[in-house]
């Protein structure tokens, strides 16, 4: 009887231990997917960084531009 006792608890521990096994894979791979899909985010956000650094720049180097051209216009109105 002692010995059917320790190989039921045996048993219900093994099925425990399996049990949480099994939800700690699940939850793993839940965690890498969602690492994945937040290092694609971050790649996207540095594209976009970069992106958005190239058009301010283009941005200011036009308005610099555009206040010369008006600058020039200024100085040939004067000298009229």
């Amino acid at each position: 009887m002692t010995m059917e006792i320790k190989e039921i608890v045996l048993m219900v521990i093994g099925a425990m231990v399996s049990i949480v096994a099994f939800y700690l894979k699940k939850e793993s791979a839940k965690i890498s997917k969602l690492g994945d899909s937040l290092r694609r985010i971050q790649i996207k956000l540095a594209e976009n960084e970069a992106r958005d650094t190239e058009r301010w720049n283009q941005t200011c180097k036009n308005v610099e531009d555009r206040r010369q051209d008006i600058i020039k216009l200024y100085e040939k109105f004067e000298k009229k």
